[in-house]
Parts: C-alpha cells; structure tokens; sequence
C-alpha cells in the first residue's frame, strides 16, 4: 500500500489571501502525518471527494518572476513495478497524456498533458488508477544565489574553516572527482581549466558517443537544461562555486580552492537567467552522475546550491528518488539550507531538507560566526554551518574574480571539505565522511539549537579525527507469525552516522522514518498473511536482514 504525498503550498505571505493559508496549512499537516490510501479515511467518496477538492483548487506556488512554481502542462507519475511501460503508454493515452520520457529505473515517468488540463486535476485523476504509486508537479528549481557586488577581498572563509591548518595534511588528489550541479563552469578559467575533470573515454566534439553511456561528447560533463554536451556557464554562479570547490592552489593566480588539486566534473541545469530548472532536468543529472559514478568515475561528492521557494514549493518525490539511489551508490550530496530566513524544520526548504541519508544541509556563516539573517536553519534539518557572507571567488566575466553571498556559497565549502577528507582517507563511507564532517565542527554559541551539529565547518579537525562509521545488528534473521505483527532491530553506530531503512516487499513496511542516525531502533509492521510461508529481506543501513513469516513464527 503506498501513500501519498502532497506538495506544500508556498510559506505565508501578505499578498495570499485566507486559501492560501488553508490550502498550506492543509498541506503541512498531509507531509508532517502522511496520508495511506487505504487509511482509517478508507477509500470513501467523500475523503477522495475533499482530497481532489483541495488538490484541484489553483494552487499559490507562483515564483518572484510572476510564473508558476511547476512546468504547466506537465506531470511526473510513478507507475506501479508491476506496470509495463506499453501499459504505462496505454494509461496515459485513457487520460489524454503522452508520455515524453522515463527516469531509468527510478519508476517514474514525466508525462504532457491534454491542452487545458489542470496539473492538479490531472494529479489526482492518475492517483485513482490502482497502477499509480505517485504523481506530482513537475517542479521548478532556483538558485540559492544573494548577489553581492563584486569586489577584491580575502578569503576569510578559509581561514575560518581552518583550511591552511588542513593543507598542512591534504591539499586534495586528482583521483578525486566532485559533481557541481549549477550553471556550469566557465571551461578556460585561468583558475580553473586545470582542475576541470574529463571524460577520458570520450573525445571531444566528434558528434559519437564514444564510451556508449547514451551521452555524446560529453567530454566535461553535460548540459541538462539545453540537453546538450557543452556546460559551458552563463550566468556565474556555477563558475563561482567551482572556485570554492577547487580553484588551482599554488599557481600564483587568483584564488584558492578548498582543494587544490581535484577533478570538478561541470553538470549544468540552468540558463543565464538562473531559472526554469525543472524536476525532469534535475532527475536526470542525478542520474548522470549516478550511471559515471557506477562506471567507475570516482564520483565522492556533489554540491548543490539551489532550491526552495519559490520555485520548488513542495515535497517532490521524483526528485528525492533520484538523490536516494545516488546515495545509494555512494554519493555524498550537499545542498544549500537556503536563503528565506526561515527554520527549515516548521517550512522546509527542498531538496537539502529531505531526510535523506546522503544528504548535508548547510547555513550561511557570517565572518564573525553569526548567521546570516537570510540563512535557513533549523536543529533537525539543516547540518551545519560554513562561510556564506561575501566569499570571494572565481566568476565566466572578464573580471575573472568577485564576491557573493548565500548559502550557494556556504555549500561549496562543505563538499570541497568533503571531497578533500575523501582524497586524504579514500576507504571512508559516504555516512562516515558525513559523520566526520558533523563531529569535527567549532562548536559555537551563535550555533548551539540553530543546526543539527551546533557548529561551523573545521575542515582540519575533519582530516585529523575521523568518524568511521560501522552498523551493528544483533540480528541476520526474523521469524514471524502468519497473523503478523511488529518487530524492531536495534542498530548499534557511533554519533551523526545515518542510515536508511527499507523494506523490499509489500507486506513489510517501516513503522518510523526512512533515516536514522547512530544508535536507534528501526520497527518494521508485518501484515496478516494466514495461509503460505513467505520470506523477504528489510535493508538497514545497507544490510540485509532475512524476514520468515510462517504458521508456527519460529525457526
């Protein structure tokens, strides 16, 4: 039985009228207590009757540009795994939608509309059809970008995160690759070109596809908002965060990054206005880097400085998918807490407030360690902190170098931290270089109940004094009843190593959270099953437990 989940409405502002605030209220309470589709509400006509009416109203998403916050005339649908995509086509065709692509083996397939076809409308038509798991808007996205003017300046930043204490240790490793999914990056940077990574199976501008990964030239990276292979940056903020990444240290020239020497693969999902960045594009870069990463690109980190309000107003499960089977395969991702000044906690900001194992959510640190007052925050959902207030680093103009402010620019010190941790201890987890990075930081009062952590970024003490995250579970195997039940698995791991759990049938489900964190209890509920023997297998934190449910429940 799956559940639904429903985007919520944009936070409350003095323009929305009495719905708007309703129709969030509404929609908070749905994500804080998910609804099942086949809850104490049961299927009746007038719980379907009061969800369509909400869903269906128009919704107050609209971005600061007067657009609105998803891509009109578009859905994305999770189609049961039991539904083949002729039997997806077939659906889609009863509705009046075509389908224009599938996100691999996500299940989740992006859809065109009818002309005048509501997205809402559409949305809850697809969740009545009993082969439909999940439907949602497909969202837009925006950067988490405060201009600054630009101006020549040090980089206080690196020295606040003890980053020349840590060069003393690490200055990073070629073999280490960072995803910057932004604007893309100005190629012929002086400060740049070189720590650039390249496809080395792959030549340049050839029009074939040369290492048959179903991208052609994709020799730095990709363009997924031009579905193209040139991520050549137009608008700077890419380039900007490049530079924090790994601007080339020890060359005389410009600025240092927090590694100087590291490989930044440019995967581009905007244009030069910043905005338009949808669910799709999104999904589809996650999966770029996720297939490179499986081909054996050494893929540890990316950072990712975008989201929130007012383009992504909602929970987007297509999205989060995408960022947990990248996870999966041993990506660590951090994401902007972004800069509406809010708790991310009671309004969150997607995608760095998903609950997601692979994630690390980042605020803005001022240079006297405050927080700046845009920063989101909040002690459950944003990690940490890192110098975010007028950071000087490289930009595509010709003045080559210039100063902004964000939460754009705290992340990027966070991931280069990261990958610089994972050049100097290669053999840490994806969990442990996220725990390291949580247990290292300068713990600090203007911090302390502001973010899960309590501090700011020490990228010295990370390098220095490792979390290295191990799970242990007293059990390999459950045995169950066949009228079903309850059962727990107490997992023993040091503090801030996060986990996921998730069970791999239909008849198991996780009772708490799909993420934990050090030691915890994760509940699973099995369901009645009175007649045959059955067995499965639940995964917490990356183990396999055996589930036998039978007659007798014992061995």
């Amino acid at each position: 039985m799956s559940w639904v989940r429903i985007p919520l409405a944009a936070p409350f502002k003095s323009i929305r009228n009495v719905y708007a605030n309703f129709r969030t209220l509404f929609v908070i309470a749905l994500n804080l207590f998910p609804i099942k589709r086949r809850s104490i509400f049961g299927e009746s006509s007038l719980f379907r009757a009061v969800l369509f009416l909400i869903l269906a109203l128009p919704s107050i998403g609209l971005s600061q540009h007067g657009g609105p916050g998803r891509v009109e005339g578009e859905i994305l649908v999770k189609f049961r795994p039991s539904t083949g995509p002729s039997a997806a086509r077939s659906i889609a065709r009863k509705r009046g939608a075509s389908v224009i692509e599938r996100f691999g083996d996500l299940g989740w397939t992006r859809l065109s509309l009818p002309s005048g076809k509501r997205t809402q409308e559409a949305i809850a038509e697809f969740l009545n059809d009993p082969s439909v798991e999940a439907a949602q808007p497909n969202f837009y996205y925006r950067l988490h970008l405060t201009p600054n003017d630009p101006s020549f300046g040090s980089l206080w930043g690196m020295a606040k995160i003890s980053a020349p204490e840590a060069w003393e240790t690490a200055t990073g490793s070629p073999e280490v690759v960072i995803a910057n999914i932004d604007t893309g990056t100005r190629l012929d940077h002086e400060d740049l070109a070189a720590n650039l990574w390249t496809n080395s199976n792959e030549v340049a501008n050839n029009g074939i596809d040369d290492d048959n990964n179903g991208f052609v030239d994709d020799f730095y990276g990709y363009d997924f908002f031009f579905n193209d292979p040139d991520p050549s940056d137009q608008h700077n903020h890419g380039t900007h965060t490049a530079g924090t990444l790994g601007a080339v240290g020890n060359n005389g020239l410009g600025v240092v990054g927090v590694n100087w020497n590291v490989k930044i693969m440019s995967i581009k999902i905007y244009n030069s206005s910043g905005f338009g960045t949808t669910s799709a594009m999104l999904i589809n870069a996650y999966n770029y880097v996720r297939m490179m990463k499986l081909r054996g690109v050494n893929i540890r980190v990316t950072n990712n400085s975008y989201g929130g309000c007012d383009e992504a107003c909602g929970y987007d499960q297509a999205t989060k998918d995408a960022i947990d089977a990248l996870g999966d395969a041993g990506v660590l991702q951090v994401f902007s807490a972004g800069n509406d000044g809010n708790n991310s906690d009671v309004l969150p900001s997607y995608p760095a407030a998903y609950d997601s194992p692979s994630i690390i959510s980042v605020a803005n640190s001022t240079s006297s360690d405050t927080r700046n007052t845009s920063s989101n925050f909040g002690p459950l959902s944003v990690d940490l902190a890192a110098p975010g207030t007028s950071i000087l680093s490289t930009l595509m103009s010709a003045a080559n170098y210039g100063s902004f402010s964000g939460t754009s620019m705290a992340a990027p010190h966070v991931a280069g931290a990261a990958a610089l941790l994972a050049a100097h201890r290669p053999e840490l987890s994806l969990a442990s270089l996220k725990a390291t990075l949580l247990n290292t930081v300068d713990q600090l009062p203007a911090w302390n109940g502001i973010v899960r952590s309590g501090g700011r970024l020490n990228v010295a003490r990370a390098l220095q004094e490792p979390t290295v995250c191990s799970f242990q579970m007293p059990e390999d195997t459950v045995f169950m009843p066949t009228k079903g039940g309850q059962f727990s698995l107490a997992v023993s791991a040091p503090a801030n190593c996060d986990f996921g759990a998730k069970s791999n049938a239909n008849w198991i489900v996780v009772s708490d959270a799909a993420s934990f964190s050090g030691n915890s209890t994760v509940t699973f509920r099995v369901r009645l099953n009175s007649t045959i023997t059955r067995n499965s297998t639940v995964t917490v934190a990356g183990k396999s437990i055996n589930i036998i449910q039978s007659r007798t429940g014992i061995p």
